[in-house]
């Protein structure tokens, strides 16, 4: 039996998926996920859309962007889609990412958000937000699990059944404070730990 605890409070609204920006009207896509420790982008010409250099730009908020990367020379090309990939070795770690691309003198494309989430030697992350909490387990030791719920004091708060590697500890009703939960899956293996809703 496994006893883990740890308190990660990351202000984050997407699943841990590919996704996609609105596209520039040079590309037929610009798509992004997490693989492994890094960030892969991937972005496509489209068919005789041509540029002059590319800058690949991060920002931690959406709004201030920083250069991190870029591709020189004529990017495209005239008779075929031509795709290009960059992989971000140090993305902001348990937070958003997002990148856009300067193309050129054609302008930057739309940003694109990547969560970048580390599960770390404890094998979960929780994702804290106003009024709730997810847990996001990589590995679980089982697939069915129960969940029990408690509150700060150690009373008992609520329980339910998962499936999932991902789900919400709290049903939206709770108040703030710190809860804990513990996992018990069908092979009896535990999880559990501490969370914060504020």
């Amino acid at each position: 039996m496994k006893h883990i605890s740890i308190i990660l409070f990351v202000f984050l609204l997407f699943a841990i998926q590919k996704v996609n920006a609105q596209a520039h009207p040079l590309l037929q896509d610009f798509s992004g996920y997490q693989q492994g420790t890094t960030i892969f982008l991937r972005f496509t010409f489209k068919s005789g859309s041509l540029c002059d250099g590319i800058r690949i730009d991060r920002s931690d908020d959406g709004v201030v962007f920083n250069q991190i990367g870029d591709i020189p020379g004529i990017c495209g090309r005239p008779d075929v889609p031509f795709t290009y990939t960059y992989t971000d070795s140090f993305p902001n770690k348990n937070a958003m990412n997002f990148y856009r691309l300067e193309l050129g003198n054609y302008g930057f494309t739309s940003s694109l958000g990547v969560e970048y989430l580390t599960v770390g030697d404890e094998g979960f992350v929780v994702l804290s937000y106003p009024g709730n909490a997810e847990l996001l387990i990589a590995n679980p030791p089982a697939r069915n699990a129960e969940v029990f719920i408690f509150d700060a004091q150690g009373r008992f708060f609520r329980s339910f059944n998962v499936n999932e590697r991902r789900f919400s500890l709290l049903s939206g009703r709770e108040g703030r404070g710190v809860y804990f939960f513990r996992i018990v899956y069908e092979n009896n293996a535990e999880v559990s730990g501490k969370f914060l809703v504020y």
